[in-house]
């Protein structure tokens, strides 16, 4: 092979844990996936913003409020903090204020079949 490919370096995704209220992420979401944690269910999801990724657990919040349907739409997570009125196991419920395009923006990972539905929600 004569011709030099240039190559990039892929990286993983930044993995945003909801620490500080006020705290905000926003994408186009491209995935969302079932994964196990300490042999628990759990839901991941994946944002890219321009090419640049981050992945966040899902809560039971953030479960009820995205759903696959969403897939290709830009959405905004904002992180509020602690509801200490509601609370399971004695935590507080972590709050979150979710934006969703009404337009799909990338038609590729709104065509995306992931299998997902809310039994695979593990609230």
């Amino acid at each position: 092979m004569s011709d030099a490919m240039e190559m990039i370096e892929r990286v993983e995704p930044r993995f945003v844990k909801f620490g500080a209220p006020g705290e905000i992420v926003e994408g186009v979401l491209v995935g969302i996936k079932r994964i196990n944690i300490d042999g628990k269910p759990a839901i991941k999801y994946l944002l890219d913003d321009d090419g640049e990724q981050c992945t966040f657990l899902g809560t039971y919040q953030l479960n009820e409020k995205l759903r696959p349907a969403d897939m290709g739409h830009k959405i905004v997570v904002r992180y509020e903090g602690l509801d200490t009125n509601v609370s399971r196991n004695g935590n507080p419920m972590r709050h979150f204020v979710v934006q969703i395009s009404k337009n799909v923006i990338n038609k590729a990972a709104a065509a995306l079949n992931l299998g997902i539905t809310d039994d695979d929600i593990p609230f």
